[in-house]
């Protein structure tokens, strides 16, 4: 009895046993199961196209011409017609220095001129008749000779007299202190009563508005790949386009019009001109040069968001028999969303643009093909939500 009841136990474990095992092995099962189904990734088809390379370089907005404004002669401030951020156009009044000093050397200064111009009038006569009686032989040649050079002398005092006379007039008109051309005004104007000295004392200081000089620095790198493959600098075209701070693009278009002859610190600096008949540009402002005039013929495509950096290579992943892969690719410039693949992959690659950050290369995956108006679009709406979402914070 005891030996069936233990052979009874026996039994009764190995049946639990091997029914343990049995569950076991089966949830074995489907855990591989579920490790071996295929990821789902996004991907899509690069594409073929003639696009505009755009080029885009930092730069802050400056004034062509920025002086300060000195007066012509000495004298204390009377006057302010301005104040200081006004806008001016040339030849406007913006100052009068004392004028009493300048009016009293004028007018003395003409009196001169008059007093002068009696006595050569005078000596005028007396050589009209020094010419009737020489031809009588009333007077010697000697005498006539005499009044002559004493006319001539005459003469030589009124001009001088005229010339001091137009001077004491110019200083008279160069106590109104004018515009040297049209501008803004900065905010250091000096106040009335302040003491000017003669192109010495800076009444205020005057900036161009209109073009206005967008300065920004190019690469070495860049400058050397511009001028070995195409025609230089000239490549960006003249009709540059400027992104404003607030991301809108400015109406007028900009041409470069100089470029400093010698690099700093490997940056060759250049500035473009624009016309600002609005004054909406201001010195001092930050804005960004766009160039797209050159155009990249049958160019590689690929959405910008499917590049992967991996140890400061550029790679895409591609499904190839189902399965990742990764391709090393050279990078071109970007246009949109989208950035040139200059070397790497062609048109028949797929390449995965949504969850390749969630697969490994050998990994299985489940590819899903996108378009070129469905990534367009998502950017697109992408876009609105976050300037939605900026205006909100405002």
């Amino acid at each position: 009895m005891k030996y069936k009841k233990f052979l009874a136990a026996a039994m009764a474990a190995g049946f639990l046993l091997s029914a343990g095992m049995m569950t076991g092995g089966c949830g074995s099962a489907k855990q591989q199961q579920g490790q071996q189904q295929a990821m789902k990734v996004t991907t899509f088809k690069p594409f073929k196209s003639d696009t505009p390379i755009q080029r885009e370089y930092a730069g802050s907005i400056m004034a062509l011409q920025e002086v300060p404004v000195r007066s012509k002669v000495s004298g204390t401030v009377m006057e302010k017609y301005v104040k200081g951020g006004d806008h001016v156009t040339e030849g406007q009044p913006l100052f009068r220095l004392d004028t009493r000093t300048y009016s009293s050397s004028l007018a003395a200064a003409e009196a001169q001129v008059a007093q002068a111009s009696a006595t050569y009038e005078n000596a005028k006569r007396d050589l009209a008749r020094y010419e009737q009686l020489i031809a009588t032989g009333a007077i010697s040649r000697q005498a006539y000779d005499a009044q002559k050079a004493a006319t001539e002398s005459y003469q030589a005092v009124v001009e001088a007299a005229q010339s001091q006379a137009a001077i004491a007039s110019d200083n008279l008109s160069d106590t109104i202190v004018t515009a040297p051309f049209t501008g803004t005004l900065s905010m250091d104007d000096v106040n009335i009563g302040t003491f000017a000295s003669a192109g010495q004392t800076p009444l205020v200081t005057i900036s161009s508005a209109d073009p206005l000089y967008v300065q920004f620095d190019m690469s070495e790198s860049e400058y050397l790949s511009l001028t070995k493959n195409k025609s230089g600098t000239e490549t960006l075209g003249d009709t540059l386009k400027l992104r404003l701070a607030d991301g809108s693009i400015y109406q007028e278009t900009g041409k470069i019009v100089q470029i400093n002859p010698g690099l700093t610190g490997g940056q060759l600096t250049m500035k473009a001109a624009y016309a600002n008949p609005d004054n909406l540009l201001v010195p001092g402002m930050y804005a960004t040069v766009v160039s797209d005039a050159e155009i990249a013929k049958g160019s590689i495509l690929v959405p910008t968001k499917a590049l992967v950096q991996l140890l400061n290579r550029d790679m895409l992943d591609v499904v190839v028999d189902g399965k990742v892969q990764q391709k090393a690719v050279k990078l071109g410039a970007t246009y949109g969303i989208y950035t040139i693949i200059e070397s790497g992959i062609d048109e028949n690659d797929e390449i995965i643009v949504e969850g390749q950050n969630k697969v490994r290369v050998g990994q299985a995956v489940a590819p899903e093909e996108t378009t070129r108006e469905a990534l367009e679009q998502a950017a697109i709406k992408a876009a609105s939500v976050q300037h939605g979402t900026t205006d909100a914070k405002k």
